[in-house]
Formats: C-alpha cells, structure tokens, sequence
C-alpha cells in the first residue's frame, strides 16, 4: 500500500509538472530517502525475530536507521513549496499533493520506528527499548532542524563526521532548534502513540476471535 501510495504522490507531481512546472524535484528525492529507515527496520526486526540476539549488529542499524530516520517527519517542512491563491486549482493540487509526501513519508517512519522498537526489546530489555524510542522523538526534531535550516543531510554523518557533530554541539541550543526538537518531538510522539494503540487494538481483537 504504501509503495502504491508513494506511486500515486508522483502521479500528482507529474500531473503538476504537465500544466505548469514542478515544484521541486526534491520532493521526490525526500520521499524516495523516507523509505531508507523502513528498510532498515524491516532488517532489524527480522533478524531479532529469527536470529537471536544480536545486540552488536542491531545497536549499528539502529545508528544507520537513525541517521535516515528524520528524513521522514523532514518531508512535513516541505509544505513551504506550497503558494497561496485560493481561487487558483494549482493551490489545492498541490495541497492534496503535498500532503499525499508528507503522509507517506510519516507512515513510513512511523511504522521504521514500531519495527525498531519491537527489535530493541527482543535484542535488549523492554526498559531500554522504551528509553531508546523516547529518544527517539527530540532526535527526529534534531534531525528535521539540521536538514531543513542547516542544509545537512544524512550522509554527512558517514562522510563528514566530525563536521557533522561540531554543527550539532553549536547550534543545539538556537531557539528554532529547540523549537523544532520539542514540537516534531511531540508531534512524533501523538502520532507513534495512536499508531501503537491502533495496532495493539488489533492484535488484542484477534485473539478473542481466534
């Protein structure tokens, strides 16, 4: 669904681009770099799930998926493309459009970081699983504010690393940062929250059925 889902965004892209011009190719790219977290999650789940514990090779996934990870919530930003005229149809094209990014892209960190979790408390213990998906939240506002403000990416973190952390230590306490590390982290944290509820739901509903 989601691989549809993502196919139908540039649909609505392409669309754009016949009557009138892309809105930015990045747009792409972006979504395209939101599912780099998801494959890694899928990695890590399956091999917690059917290889054992293997603490060493799931603590440098998680280093990697973190590392990407942000480009998810990052595609929310992207909503700054966006030129108001409401009596223009371009407008809420590409609105629906933008939204169709930025939605896929926040499922697909969302469901990354459900995989992640579940593979952190089969590797470790449920207490550091929670503690690292806690993390997890202000460290995807971290990451929004470095791509999105500071222009970093995260290959930077592979490429440059020395850069790449004095860029975090001089800029963590800027007050966007801090803005962005609370909301996103907030924002991060509501969504993960329903999407964990949801799928406990369902499990805790299939039970009864079986």
């Amino acid at each position: 669904m989601l691989a549809v889902l993502s196919l139908l965004a540039f649909a609505f892209h392409f669309i754009r681009i016949q009557f009138s011009e892309a809105v930015d190719f990045s747009l792409d790219w972006n979504l395209l770099l939101s599912w780099i977290p998801l494959l890694i999650a899928f990695l890590a789940r399956y091999l917690s799930k059917n290889m054992g514990p293997l603490p060493w090779v799931i603590g440098m996934l998680s280093v990697v998926w973190l590392a990407f990870f942000p480009n998810a919530p990052y595609m929310i930003t992207d909503l700054v493309h966006l030129s108001v005229n409401y009596e223009s149809d371009r407008t809420w094209h590409d609105a629906i459009m933008l939204f169709y990014y930025a939605q896929i892209s926040l499922i697909n960190g969302l469901v990354s970081l459900y995989w992640f979790h579940g593979a952190w408390n089969r590797t470790y213990s449920k207490r550091v699983g929670t503690i690292l998906l806690f993390l997890s939240f202000p460290l995807g506002g971290l990451g929004v504010y470095l791509g999105r403000i500071l222009r970093i990416n995260s290959w930077d973190l592979f490429h440059k690393p020395g850069q790449f952390f004095l860029n975090v230590f001089e800029n963590l306490y800027d007050r966007t940062a801090l803005l962005l590390i609370v909301e996103f982290g907030l924002l991060l944290g509501t969504l993960y929250a329903m999407l964990w509820g949801l799928l406990k739901f369902r499990a805790r509903r299939q039970n009864r059925v079986s």
